[in-house]
Parts: structure tokens; sequence; C-alpha cells
């Protein structure tokens, strides 16, 4: 037999210990080498002594150089001693080159620059573009320029990442962490919380029981940017506490651009794996039922009016006999995208077009343990168990979108664009349970089939204009969505045998209810539409400046929003058509045989009866009007102090039915007025701290409002909402420090603490149902609290090392130069008092879905040898402002 040679420990360890000694030697020669090298520092400023931010100082012929930060300062390190020359550039300014700059080992050497406009250039100039927004360097300086405490992530660096989604980018700021289906917890507050903002209107919910946008959605290669606002204003919505996320899809950029890509996963757990899989139709593919599913279109629009029992076992075997699913392979993940980047000129109007499209089909499967538990008895120490399951999940996803947006540069002080989003997708989910019920003394088999169908549109139509010599800005938007979910033919059923009875050869019977049941070989079907309109606009004028730095600000605006929703369920379940005559034996039938054409008759077998009641639709609409008032006021150098006030108007209706058919009409107008304040204090031009306070609000969604229950059979619980649920109000206090060491890099520390008044949660109902289900609803508890603390971190190493040697650890200097470390953490505690509506349960407890502990890390390279730079720049004749294209390495 052939020997294969083996690493002993030993042998192991002198490996990693020659490793770590090179690697020593390696930074020990680096940090020797840096140490006797000199800088060059100074500033970059303009005839009126103007810092010039962004401006380009390089070593001339070399990649070695810095760009100025913001006041136009900058700082090139690593330069060996002797006498360099310095090349100074600016677009829109004459080129400038210093002979001669001596450096010295270990001092710095002051090099203050003046640049003169280049009239040529500014006179022939004659087309405008945008000013680039999705570079990290222009991210950080919209958050470090913000009033608010908001932080970032740019498309530059989402493309350095292996974030495919939206929500998979949002992971990389502090406090955020995913959930399933894309959505987005911030500050350990659940989605309901938080606002997602798409192109500057409210993104639509794909969810009938919640807030929420799936943010997996949109490719992560067609975002500009993404903002997460932690802190309010005036001009944001009043209704976020945990976080706003501002998604802002990307923009045309000055060239054409073709983009078409492939790429193919392979997931441990599920790849090649055996694959449970319900029938599929023939539109699966495009994320959207073909009608298989769904309810033949003769089918009565209830059964409680049917009563001739021949037409009841002839509906009933109109119905799929679709109660078992295929073992298959799962395949690999399989996902495409294209995009497309077309300029075009109308006349003297540049359009530029940017398309993508992204399909995906992924396969996931997972395994979880599904306990209930009894109340805690105090006397035996310890809860009985209700239930234990293992439930096995096999899920495959199909997602199909399309973005498509169209900018319009008018002249040099009018902006339009016009930008869509489209989604479909679909997903077929097969769960196979197993385990035992102690409650009611079984083993247990059941068995669930969910199709999801879900379509989203977003537009918006977006126009942005200077007016006033420049000093005054006005940014108006209209919008349009529409969200449809459906559910045709949700099926489950249970199978049991008794507790004792673990021989294979006992089979497990179906379990048949003597009236409908939901879970007991019952078939749901829903339906939801919701359509909303919006309409916004927001001026902000600057007051005479009181010095080059003390620039006051003006701000006011309004949104307005009407949405509509429809929704109706609508669910069924066989049972014994004649008690006395049935035929038991169909009960141990296997599951593609119990249900056959034969086996639903008027006699012997089972017939269809409705289940449906009248609490199991709803319609609903929601209209807001707001509008608010702000500034920002620099009273010195060091502090700028922001704020104002915001008003809303809230007009909430529901018309539903209860279980008796009782009508529930709710018809909730609430005002709110909502002061927000921030300001800032600077230590110095690379350090500062922020404090703010902001009142919001958290409004009922309309499943919370409305009496349909609907059961989760992932859970085993049923929920019910409420009709009587209040707005919740909601009192914020932020402090974050922050510190810039250069343009791209950064350290923060913040602390926050929120004040909840009749906040929404859910409570336990006491009771349960078959199979050990337990009943939840909505309600306002009496308060809560949330404190926590964030820390991020982002570094680069370049200015560490210097790269032009060629020393021995030169490669190294090199490579560890290009390196660069992203962090971010959170701590956060919550506590809410549910008073005495809490049966059964803690009066106090976290509150829903909070996650008291955070944390995100990356460590990326980036194989840069370009030196920061302008890649564009375009003005307007008789004009002394230039709109500048930045690119940065």
């Amino acid at each position: 037999m052939q020997n294969t040679p083996v690493l002993n420990n030993t042998m192991k360890f002198k490996l990693h210990y020659k490793l770590i000694t090179v690697l020593i030697l390696f930074l020990l020669v680096s940090i020797s080498v840096h140490a006797q090298n000199g800088s060059i520092v100074g500033k970059v400023t303009d005839i009126s002594n103007v810092g010039l931010p962004g401006a380009s100082v390089v070593i001339t012929g070399t990649t070695q150089g810095a760009m100025s930060d913001l006041d136009g300062n900058f700082k090139i390190t690593n330069v060996k001693s002797g006498s360099v020359n310095l090349t100074i550039s600016y677009i829109g300014y004459v080129p400038q080159t210093i002979p001669n700059v001596s450096v010295s080992s270990g001092s710095e050497k002051l090099v203050n620059v003046v640049l003169k406009e280049n009239i040529k250039q500014l006179q022939t100039a004659d087309v405008v573009a945008q000013r680039s927004t999705h570079t990290e360097n222009a991210v950080l300086m919209e958050v470090r320029q913000s009033d608010q405490i908001v932080s970032g992530v740019s498309n530059q660096q989402i493309s350095k990442s292996q974030d495919r989604t939206a929500s998979e980018v949002l992971k990389r700021i502090p406090g955020v962490t995913k959930r399933e289906k894309g959505f987005i917890i911030i500050r350990g507050l659940d989605e309901r919380y938080n606002v997602a903002y798409l192109n500057g209107t409210i993104a639509p919910s794909m969810e009938a029981d919640k807030r929420a946008f799936d943010l997996d959605l949109i490719p992560s290669n067609m975002l500009d940017r993404l903002l997460v606002y932690k802190t309010g204003a005036p001009e944001l919505p009043g209704d976020f506490t945990g976080g706003l996320i501002k998604v802002v899809t990307r923009n045309v950029t000055d060239d054409d651009e073709v983009q078409v890509s492939y790429t193919t996963g392979v997931r441990s757990n599920t790849t090649f794996k055996d694959f449970y899989q319900a029938p599929k139709g023939q539109k699966d593919w495009l994320g959207k039922d073909d009608g298989t599913r769904s309810l033949p279109g003769s089918f009565p629009k209830n059964l409680y009016d049917v009563a001739s029992s021949n037409e009841l076992t002839t509906l009933g075997r109109e119905l799929p006999n679709a109660w078992t699913s295929a073992k298959i392979k799962a395949g690999p993940d399989q996902k495409f995208n294209a995009s497309f980047i077309k300029n075009v000129k109308f006349g003297k109007v540049r359009a530029g077009n940017i398309t993508s499209v992204k399909y995906d089909l992924t396969y996931e499967s997972a395994t979880a343990e599904n306990t209930g538990f009894n109340a805690y008895d105090p006397i035996q120490q310890k809860s009985d168990t209700i239930y234990s399951y293992q439930d096995n999940s096999y899920k495959e996803n199909i997602r199909l979108s399309l973005i498509h947006n169209w900018s319009f540069i008018l002249s040099s002080k009018s902006k339009l664009e016009f930008r869509n989003f489209f989604n479909q997708q679909g997903s077929n989910q097969t769960i196979l349970r197993s385990g035992s019920n102690f409650e009611e003394g079984n083993l247990v088999r059941s068995y669930a089939y969910r199709y999801e169908e879900r379509t989203i549109y977003s537009g918006q139509l977006h126009g942005s204009h200077d007016l006033f010599s420049n000093r005054s800005k006005l940014e108006w938007t209209t919008g349009y969505s529409y969200a449809h979910s459906a559910e045709p033919d949700f099926r489950r059923i249970r199978t049991v045998k008794d507790l004792l009875a673990t021989n294979d050869s006992i089979p497990y019977q179906v379990i048949i209810a003597p009236s409908a049941s939901i879970q007991d070989a019952g078939r749901y079907y829903s339906d939801l539409n919701e359509n909303t309109g919006t309409v916004t606009a927001d001026f902000e004028h600057t007051l005479k400046p009181q010095s080059e730095l003390l620039i006051p600000k003006i701000r006011a605006g309004f949104y307005a929003e009407a949405k509509q929703r429809d929704f109706s369920a609508r669910w069924m379940s066989y049972k014994q058509a004649k008690i006395g005559q049935f035929d038991n034996a169909l009960v141990y039938l296997p599951l593609d045989q119990i249900f056959s054409p034969a086996n639903i008759n008027d006699s012997t077998g089972f017939k269809l009866e409705e289940g449906t009641n009248p609490s199991d639709k709803y319609d609903a609409s929601n209209v807001l009007l707001a509008g608010y008032v702000g500034s920002t006021w620099p009273f010195t150098a060091k502090i700028t102090v922001s704020g104002g006030v915001r008003i809303e108007h809230n007009v909430q209706k529901l018309e539903s039915r209860t279980y008796s058919n009782k009508k529930i009409v709710v018809d909730n107008p609430v005002t709110s007025i909502l002061p927000s304040l921030n300001a800032s204090y600077n230590f110095t031009k690379k350090m500062l701290l922020r404090g703010a306070y902001f009142r919001s609000v958290n409004r009922p969604e309309f499943r919370e409002l409305a009496p349909f229950s609907y059961y989760d059979f992932t859970f085993n619980n049923v929920l019910y909402g409420n009709p009587e649920l209040l707005t919740a109000t909601v009192n914020n206090f932020d402090l974050r420090w922050e510190l810039y060491p250069s343009i791209s890099e950064l350290l923060t520390v913040g602390v926050f603490y929120k004040d909840f008044t009749n906040p929404i949660e859910m409570f336990f109902v006491p009771g349960s149902g078959s199979g050990g289900t337990r009943n939840f609803t909505y309600s306002n508890a009496q308060k809560a609290t949330s404190f926590g603390v964030e820390v991020e971190v982002k570094k680069n190493f370049i200015s560490l090392f210097d790269t032009t040697g060629k020393d021995q650890g030169a490669f190294m200097r090199k490579f560890v130069s290009r390196t660069g470390v992203l962090f971010n953490a959170a701590w956060i505690d919550s506590e809410v008092k549910l008073g005495d509506k809490a049966v059964g349960q803690n009066e106090n407890r976290p509150m829903m879905g909070q996650s008291p502990f955070i944390f995100n890390a990356g460590l990326f390279f980036s194989n840069v040898e370009k030196v920061p730079g302008f890649s564009h720049i375009q003005c307007y004749r008789k004009t002394t402002f230039c709109s500048r294209h930045i690119w940065y390495s």
C-alpha cells in the first residue's frame, strides 16, 4: 500500500514558525525604511485663498502622490530623502510644477500652492456632468458633511466585496444585521422601526403582515451608494426609529458601457444533495405561477352555497392531487446579469440610459429544531416540552430584476431623472417535519408545500434645479409603486401514530379534522394588491455667508403619499363526507393516493369544506401629508447646529369583519409634531463630535389592524390583528465621536438611547389549538427603552509603507500597502414593559427581534497603480462654478 506523507504537529509548528519569522522580518524592514523617509505637506488654494478639495499632488515621474482633503490640505508620506519635483493639477486651473523640493529624513517639508483659473478652458467648456457620488471618498465626504449621524457604503467599496445584493451590502454598516428575505434590523430594532427609501420615495412593502422591503431584490452592482441615517431631520420621514435606509441606484456615467456576467455557486449543505420539491408550473422559471396552483376559473366564490353533493364531489376532484414532493438533486446556483450604459444627445440636451437585467436561480436547504414549551413551573423548576420537531426545508428561488434609468441634463442648472425598478420573484418551498408531540402523545410527520409569487414596480420622476445664482436648490419627485403578492394553494397536512409505536411496520394515519382546518389537509389561497402614489418637494436656500466657512442654510418642503391596499384569503380542507359510511382505511393510504379522484365522493370518501370567514378579507388606505421647515446654522468655525420641525398628518383607514361577521371600521387620523436637533463640534479639521435629538412615530401596519388570522406552519402558531392599536411615539438621543485620519479613513464611536411610549409588540394569547398551536396578537405595551454603543473603523495601510524601493522587502511592503481593514460592532440592550397584558409571559423582556451583539469585519486588497485624480470636469460658459466629476483610486 502506498504511504501518504503526513505532517506531524512538530513539522507544522516549525513551518508556521518560519513563516511568522519571515513576515516579522519583512515588517521590520518596512518599518525601518519607513522611519528613514520624510513627508511633504501643504495646502492647495486658489488666488482667493480658498482651499481646493481633491487636487492631485504627485511626485513628478512617479505614481506616488496624494489628493487634497475638503480644506485643500494634503500630505505625501514615505518620500525618500533628496530633491523631487511636484506636479499639482486641478481641472479648471492651470497645472503647476514646483521643482527641487528638498526632503529630509524624518521631517516634513511644507509646500503651499496657489493655482490660477484656466480661463480659456472655462470659456470653451459647454457640457455639464453630474458630480460623482459612487466613490469611497465621495461617500465619506457626504457622511462627514452631513448634519445627521449617518453611515454609508459606496459603489466602489461594494465592488471590492463579494456582496451580491443590497441587503448583504448593508451588513457593512455598524448596528445593521440581515434577517431572512433580505429584511434588515438596525440598532436591534426590527423592520417595523426602519424605513427603506428607494430613489427618494418610500419603498413599497413586499409582505402582507409587516412593513418590509426585500433589499435582496436590488443587485449590488446597480447601487450608486447606500446610506443609513440614524438620526432624524425635518426633511426625513418621521416614522423611522432604528434607521432610514437610503437606496440610490446607479446613474448614467460619461462612458458607454456593456457588461455581461454569469456566475454559478455551490452551497455546501445543498448543491448536489437530495432536494424535495413539490410539482411545478410551466412558468415557474419566470417567478410566476401559470395557473396550475390557482383555483379553476369556474370554481364558486364560496362552497357554503353549494348544496349539491355531486357538485362538491366534482369541485373536490378538480383540485390537483399534489400532496407529495419529488426527490431530486439540487443543482448549482445560477446568476446572470447584463447592464448597458448609453449616452445620447438631443440637441443641447444630454441624455443617458442605464439598464440592468438580472436573473437568479438558487436552491436553499436547511434543518431546524422546532421545540415548544409550556410556561415555566417554579416548583418543578422546569418547562415541560409540548413538542419537539425537526424541520427540513427545501426552497427553490427564482428572481428576475430590471432597472431602467434615464437622466436628462437640460442645462447647467436643471436635471431630470426617470428611474424604474421592476422585480418578479417566485419561491417553491417544501417543509418535511418529523418528531414527537408529547402533549397529544403522538409521533408526527407533517408536510407543507408553499409557493409564493411577488411582483413589484417602483418608478420616480425626479427634478433638480439650481436657482438664484446657485444659492438655492429645488428638488422634486413624483412616484408610483405597485406591489402584488400571492400564495396559490398553500397545502399543509399532518400524519401521526402513537408515541410508543416506534416500529416502522405501524403506519402513520392522516389527520382529518371534523370541520374545515387550515393545517389538516388544508388548502390556502391569498392575494394582495397595493398601489402607492407619492409627490415630494424640497427647497434649500443659502443665506449670505458670514465668512468662507460660516454658511447658513434654510430648508422647507412637503411630502404627500396615498396608499391603497386590498387583501383577500380563502381556505378549505377535506373532511369525511359521511361519518357513518366513511372508509377508515383511507387515512392510512400514502399521501399520493389518499385524495385521488376515486376517494373524493359523497359516501365513503372525502368532500371539500369551506373554512373562509368574514375576517379573511380587508380593504385599507393610508394618506400621509407632511411639511417641514429647518435650517443649518454654523455659529463658529467649530460649532454647527441644524434642526427644525416636521408636521405629519396621517389618516389610516381599514374595513373588515370579525369571525362572527361584525363590521370593523378603523379610522385613525393622527397629527404628529416631530422636532429634531443636530449639533456638531469640530475639535480639529479631522475630528468632531455630534449630538442629536429627534422625535419619531411608529404607526400600526394594515395587517396588524386587521382581525385576519394566519396559521404559520414554520412556527406552529396563529397570529391575528388588533383594530385598537395606537400609534407609538419615540424620543431618540444620539452622541458620536468621529475621526477622519485621511480622506478615505475613519474611526467612529457612538452611543444612543431611545424611549418608547405605547410600543407595538406581539403578545401571547392563553390557550392552544391542535398540535400544540399557540395564539398571538399585537397590542401596545406600556413603554420600552433601548441603549446601545457602536464602533466603526476603516483603515488603509498605504500610508504606513514606502512602495517605491526595490530592496528585499519592497514586495511585502507593496502587498501590505494595498490592503485595508473594515470593522464595525454594536452592543445593544433593550427592555419592554408589557404591563398587565402579559399573561403567561414575563412582563419585562427584550424588544421583538432585538439583537444584543453585532460584529462585522473585513480585509480587502486593491491592486491599483493609479494616482488619485480627476477623470472629468464640465463647466458652463459665463459661470465661475464648475461641476466636477471626481475619480478616486
